[in-house]
Formats: C-alpha cells, sequence, structure tokens
C-alpha cells in the first residue's frame, strides 16, 4: 500500500504480544473495525516490503514455524481480537497513527517464551523498526500491549516465579526499545464441572489459580513502573464461549479498554 506515505512520516509502535487471548478467538464479522487512518499492520513474516491496513483477524499470515506459530490442523486459530478496537479507539482520542505488530501464539507458557519465542517477538520488533526507517518514518511511542497467563495457570505456576518470568519478558523487550508495558489482565477458567475419576482438578478449584495469576500481574502492575494494567477480561466470564475464550463482544470491549488506556498515558 503506497499511497499515502508522506502522512506516516511519524507513527507510534504497538506490540501485541502473549497467547490465545492476544490472538483472538473471537468473530472477525463481528469485530469493531479500524478506521484506515488510524494506522497500519507491518506483516513481517508474509508481508515484508509493504504496510496493511489493520483489519481482523489481526496477525493472519503472521506465523514462523517452531515459534510465534498460531495454525493448528492446517489452519489458522486467528478468528478476531482486541486489536483493531484499540488502535481505533487509541486514534479517535489521540489522533495519533500506529504502526502494530502481531507477537503472539496460543496455549504459550511464560516458559516458552524465555525458552524460544520471546526471540522471535524481539526479532518482529528489530525488523519493523529497520522497515519504518528504510521508508524515513520515524516512530515516536513504542508499546508493548501483554496479555498472557492462563496457561501458567494450568500449570500451577506459583505468584513469585510467573512474576519473576514475566519481568523477564518485559525486561526483554525494554531492551529492544519499547518505553512501557500494558498489561492486559486474564479472566477465569470456565468450567463448573466436578473433578471425575481420572485425578483432574476440579472446574472452581482450578478457577483458583487463575486468580493467583490474576493477583500476580495487579502486583507487577504495582511494582513495575515500567508496567501498567490496561484493561482485565476478569469481568467477561459472561461472554466466554469455552473454558479460555471469549466471543468478540468481550474482545471489543477489552480492546476499547486498552486504547483508552494508551491515550492516557503521559510516557514518552
Amino acid at each position: 500500500m503506497e499511497r499515502g506515505w508522506k502522512e506516516k512520516n511519524c507513527v507510534d509502535l504497538m506490540v501485541f504480544a502473549g497467547q490465545s487471548n492476544m490472538s483472538g478467538r473471537g468473530e472477525a464479522a463481528d469485530a469493531v473495525r479500524c478506521p484506515v487512518e488510524a494506522g497500519w499492520e507491518y506483516k513481517c513474516i508474509s508481508r515484508p516490503g509493504e504496510l496493511v491496513p489493520i483489519v481482523e483477524p489481526f496477525g493472519l499470515g503472521e506465523d514462523r514455524e517452531g515459534a510465534l506459530d498460531d495454525r493448528r490442523d492446517g489452519g489458522t486459530k486467528r478468528t478476531g481480537s482486541m486489536v483493531s478496537a484499540a488502535v481505533g479507539e487509541y486514534y479517535r482520542r489521540t489522533g495519533r497513527k500506529t504502526v502494530a505488530v502481531s507477537a503472539s501464539r496460543g496455549g504459550s507458557s511464560t516458559e516458552q517464551w524465555l525458552n524460544v519465542l520471546l526471540e522471535d517477538a524481539l526479532d518482529r520488533v528489530d525488523r519493523t523498526m529497520e522497515f519504518l526507517k528504510s521508508r524515513e518514518i520515524s516512530v515516536d511511542r513504542r508499546f508493548l500491549i501483554w496479555c498472557q497467563g492462563e496457561t501458567d495457570a494450568d500449570h500451577m505456576v506459583p505468584a513469585e516465579e510467573y512474576i519473576r518470568r514475566t519481568e523477564k519478558i518485559i525486561q526483554g523487550f525494554l531492551e529492544h526499545g519499547i518505553g512501557k508495558c500494558f498489561l492486559v489482565q486474564i479472566g477465569h477458567y470456565n468450567d463448573p464441572a466436578p473433578a471425575g475419576d481420572g485425578g483432574e482438578v476440579a472446574g472452581e478449584e482450578k478457577d483458583q489459580y487463575y486468580r493467583v495469576i490474576r493477583d500476580a500481574q495487579l502486583r507487577l502492575c504495582l511494582d513495575r513502573k515500567e508496567v501498567v494494567l490496561a484493561a482485565s477480561f476478569e469481568p467477561y466470564l459472561h461472554e466466554m464461549k469455552d473454558r479460555f475464550h471469549y466471543r468478540q463482544e468481550a474482545y471489543n470491549e477489552v480492546g476499547l479498554h486498552v486504547g483508552r488506556k494508551l491515550a492516557r498515558s503521559q510516557y514518552r
């Protein structure tokens, strides 16, 4: 998309990273539409030579085998996210244009992020910055929007360990030029079924481990000035469509909250 380059000489960068509720498991047809003037997606994996409009499903085709890969059974798991709502709301409130980058993978733990996925995500940040520089587009604010933790809850990771790992992940982004992390808190484990004969944990008991992660995320935001609570999926239990994911309305509302929080940020 080459038209309008003179209008794109300065943008803000948003990196949308985490696991499935960042990738989005909603319904793209019901997503908030991002105004075309609000910004662009840089697809450094599938379309590295251009900027493209931000549409849902966001991040489609941005899969790297063995790393940030959201393909399953021959198709994509990306079906509708919070990104269009977040970028559109940010633009409506600030007039600032965005270049957005997808860096998420469903079912990913903090351990996987530290061992494999962070390297891929940081490469995407670097490649985006190199592309923008080559087009003489300057970057002002640089945001990480982070939504992850359900898999760590499933693995019953203790709060202190979750905080330690997440701090290391965020620090990696900060060292690559990201100015601030805006964290989206996870919601509930949506399965009221009791434990079965196989020894599995009952749904209500398992949900307590999700609360451990939510509380850890709040602590992280209180303790680190570089980490800000942007939104939460905790109030949207009624919008859940399976044990882990949400209907598009929840992604839309969470995205609007993220956009408003980013717009209120005074960070430079």
